[in-house]
This record gives structure tokens, C-alpha cells and sequence, in this order.
């Protein structure tokens, strides 16, 4: 006997639902990848474009600044220290016009010679041109100097502006004079 075969197009059923699932997760995974992108871009393009307005201020600073140079000298001092080697110390000094820090080490806890170099060198700087005014500034990071070079730093600062009527102090060392 023979058994007839039937293909019947109309039996056979594809059900779709589990592949539309799919799709739709996929299209929503997409679609938040695609806005979290869009935020990280914006986010970047907003600290680029704050980064550039920073420079160009910076910029101005600079210009307006060099061109009070022609006028105005300054002396810039740093007393940095390394928290492991505390006892290794120096001052460093940027006179206006120098490209290099100049160095005067403070060894130890006897730093008289050093504080005296240090006021030498100064005051060497301000005699060259006593009428042109001399700006005197301090780091101002506390974290970066100990309390006690920065006390005789200002120290000394305080001592050159009383003896010479050219020399002022820069940031938060003329307001503590008032």
C-alpha cells in the first residue's frame, strides 16, 4: 500500500513573536548606546570648548602682562618639599626674563645661609633698577611648602618692602600688611 503524501502549504506556521523580541532588544540596545555616545560626545565637546575659552583667557592674561613687563618686574619663589625627604628642600626663584628656576637649597633645619643667599639674591634684583617696581610673589599652594619656609620667605619679603619703596607683594601676602 501506498500512503499518499500530502504537502499542505497551509499546516506549516512560522512563529515569529521570539525574532520580533529580538529585534526590538536589539533596536532599544542600539538606540541607548547611541544616546549615552551622544551624551559622552556633548560632554567632550563642552570641556573642549571650555578648555579653549581658558586658554584664550590665559592668553589675554599673558599679553595684558607682557606688555605691563615693559613697566613692572617681577621675582616668583616656590619652596617645594617632598613629603619622604622633608629635610631636602629648596627655594626656587623665576626673575622676570630668566627662562631657568634658580635654586637655593635648604638642608636640613639650620637654613639661615640660605634664607640670607635667598634675600642677597633679591635684594641684588631690586637695586639693579630702583625706580622700576619689583612684584614679589609666593606660591600660594599650602600643600607645597612648609609653614616654616613660607614664614621665612614672607619674612624676608616683608623686610625688602620696608626697606625699598619699589617692591610690592603679590596674592594673599598684601592682603595680610592691611
Amino acid at each position: 500500500m501506498k500512503r499518499k503524501q500530502r504537502n499542505k502549504k497551509s499546516d506549516i506556521t512560522i512563529d515569529l513573536t521570539s525574532l520580533l523580541d529580538v529585534i526590538f532588544i536589539f533596536l532599544l540596545v542600539l538606540m541607548v548606546g547611541q544616546k549615552a555616545a551622544n551624551t559622552t560626545a556633548q560632554s567632550q565637546l563642552m570641556d573642549e570648548q571650555t578648555a579653549i575659552s581658558e586658554m584664550q583667557e590665559a592668553k589675554r592674561l599673558y599679553e595684558e602682562a607682557a606688555e605691563t613687563a615693559r613697566y613692572v618686574k617681577s621675582i616668583a619663589v616656590t619652596v617645594p618639599y617632598t613629603p619622604n625627604e622633608i629635610h631636602k628642600r629648596e627655594i626656587r626663584i623665576l626673575i622676570y626674563g630668566e627662562t631657568e628656576w634658580e635654586t637655593i637649597p635648604l638642608i636640613g633645619s639650620d637654613t639661615q645661609k640660605a634664607a640670607q643667599e635667598f634675600k642677597d639674591k633679591v635684594q641684588a634684583y631690586i637695586k639693579q633698577d630702583p625706580d622700576t617696581p619689583v612684584i614679589l610673589s609666593l606660591n600660594d599652594d599650602d600643600e607645597k611648602i612648609l609653614y616654616r619656609d613660607e614664614k621665612m620667605v614672607t619674612d624676608i619679603f616683608y623686610e625688602l618692602m620696608q626697606e625699598y619703596d619699589n617692591v610690592t607683594l603679590k596674592g594673599h601676602l598684601s592682603e595680610e600688611i592691611q
